[in-house]
Parts: C-alpha cells; sequence; structure tokens
C-alpha cells in the first residue's frame, strides 16, 4: 500500500527544541547556577549561534526523512529504511556538524577543534541528539499512520451501513447538495459546488475541493457517477470524477488520447482515454 507522504507539521516543536539543546550544549560541564550562566559574557550569542545550527540540522533531518518516506516506507522497506536513515539521517548531519565545528574552532575562536574536550564531550552527545531527532521522526510516522487507518477504518463502517430501500429511493430523486466527508473523528458536509474532484488511492476514495482541502468520503467513484449532476461532473478515467471547472486545460497525446490539467493540480498525470476524449470535448462545450 503506498503511504502518504507525511508533512511533520512541528514548527514550534523544533523551534523550542532548537533554544533548549543550544542552551544544553552550552551550560554543559559548567557547574554555576542557571542565573550565572545567563549572565555570562557570550552566553545569548553562543546560544542563538546554537539554535541556528540546530534548526539547520533538523530540518535537513525532517526534508530527508520526508523524502525517504516516499520512495523506501518503513513497513515495506525496513532493512533498507533503518540502513538510509542512519546513513543520511545521523552519519551525514554528524559529519556536517563536525565540518562546521571545525570551520568554527579555527576561523572564529582560532582554536584547534582536536586539542580541546569538544570530540570528547559535546560531539558525542550531539550523535545523541542526532539519533533522538531520528526517533521522534519514526514515532511522528508510526502515529500518523496509525491514524489514516483509523480514518480509513470509520470510513470502510461508513460505506458498509445498509441503506434502507425507501431511504435510497428518496435520495435518488432528490438531487443532492453535498456529500458527507470525514476527516478524523468529524463527519463534514462538502457543497457539491465546492468540490473540485473526486479520486481513489489505495482502495481508499477523497475529494478535493477548490480551496485544496482534502477529505475521504464513503463513496465508491462508481456511486459518485450516478450520485453528482451529471452537467457539473464528468468520469475522466478509473481514477477520478472531476468537476468541469478542475478542467483547467488539456492537450491531445498519441492514440487519441487526452492529458488533462487539473486545477487544483492533481498529483499524477490524468490521462483521458481515446473512446472517452469525444464525450468530454462535447460535455465542455455543451454543458
Amino acid at each position: 500500500m503506498r503511504v502518504p507522504v507525511y508533512p511533520y507539521k512541528d514548527h514550534w516543536i523544533r523551534v523550542c527544541g532548537a533554544v533548549l539543546w543550544a542552551h544544553f550544549i552550552k551550560s554543559l560541564g559548567y557547574k554555576e547556577s542557571l542565573f550565572e550562566t545567563l549572565l555570562e559574557p557570550g552566553y545569548f550569542t553562543d546560544t542563538l549561534v546554537g539554535t541556528g545550527m540546530t534548526l539547520l540540522i533538523w530540518e535537513i533531518i525532517r526534508q530527508i526523512t520526508m523524502w525517504l518516506d516516499r520512495h523506501y516506507d518503513w513497513l515495506e522497506h525496513a532493512l533498507m529504511r533503518t540502513f538510509l536513515q542512519l546513513l543520511l539521517g545521523v552519519a551525514l548531519p554528524g559529519l556536517f556538524i563536525f565540518f562546521m565545528m571545525l570551520l568554527y574552532f579555527k576561523y572564529i575562536l582560532n582554536f584547534n577543534i582536536f586539542e580541546t574536550s569538544w570530540l570528547l564531550i559535546e560531539y558525542r552527545v550531539t550523535l545523541l541528539f542526532l539519533f533522538m531527532i531520528n526517533g521522534y521522526y519514526l514515532g511522528y510516522y508510526f502515529y500518523l499512520r496509525f491514524r489514516l487507518a483509523e480514518q480509513q477504518s470509520a470510513v470502510v463502517k461508513t460505506l458498509h451501513q445498509p441503506v434502507i430501500p425507501e431511504q435510497e429511493t428518496a435520495l435518488a430523486a432528490t438531487p443532492i447538495q453535498s456529500l458527507i466527508a470525514v476527516k478524523g473523528a468529524k463527519n463534514i458536509p462538502v457543497l457539491i459546488d465546492n468540490i473540485a474532484y473526486c479520486y481513489v488511492r489505495d482502495e481508499t476514495y477523497y475529494l478535493k475541493t477548490f480551496d485544496e482541502q482534502q477529505f475521504m468520503i464513503p463513496h465508491t467513484l462508481d456511486e459518485l457517477e450516478t450520485m453528482l449532476p451529471a452537467t457539473n461532473f464528468f468520469r475522466l478515467n478509473r481514477q477520478l470524477v472531476a468537476h468541469f471547472k478542475a478542467c483547467a486545460a488539456f492537450k491531445s497525446i498519441e492514440n487519441g488520447k487526452l492529458e488533462l490539467t487539473m486545477k487544483p493540480l492533481f498529483p499524477e498525470p490524468v490521462i483521458i482515454s481515446q473512446k472517452k476524449a469525444a464525450a468530454f470535448k462535447e460535455w465542455l462545450v455543451s454543458r
């Protein structure tokens, strides 16, 4: 199963963590009280520099982790993912920090880094911190994956709820004005006119609105094709049912097919088959 790339929305965690870590490194080995440490000359300058470096390293690890999420899922490629996470998320940032501090000691502090205790104390603690960041994103990943599984389970339960025949007949006779979508534990009505397109991915059905919000829905594309008004919605292919306003442009490609540009952007090429191409063009101009 293809797993979504998680954005890891942890801006304030990174900022607060970087400040605390910079303070910890600065005060490492000092016996003075916190108040005396704060009054030490150069404390705030060193802490500010340390915070900036920590944020940079943290962001590098975050970007590496999201790239690995796209290509090496933890469950499907466990061994390769573990190796690459250690190599790119620990070893590479560790080398980057070493060379940065080497230059800092040489050209700013005018010290030989190999004649200081930095490699024995601060650097070892920094490597431990790199492991902690990678472990944090590993836990975050499985937490988000668990939440996604919960949402999909809720959609499946809703999808399999029995429909009373009288209700089904009444619904078919009345044009719908909205779809009930699922986000987390909430059921949210989404107006039909706000839906840009509905699509399927990994046997789960989603809708995307014109303001680029995404929800799961308890309806298959076959059901949506009959539920949504045909004047505004068209079944493009096996993956998509789209509103005409979402069909921004199209071009002819090989074998009489059409390649469609969606707005909001769809992450994969949208191809309309030769068999449907003529009907699609007629739908666009006659609606």
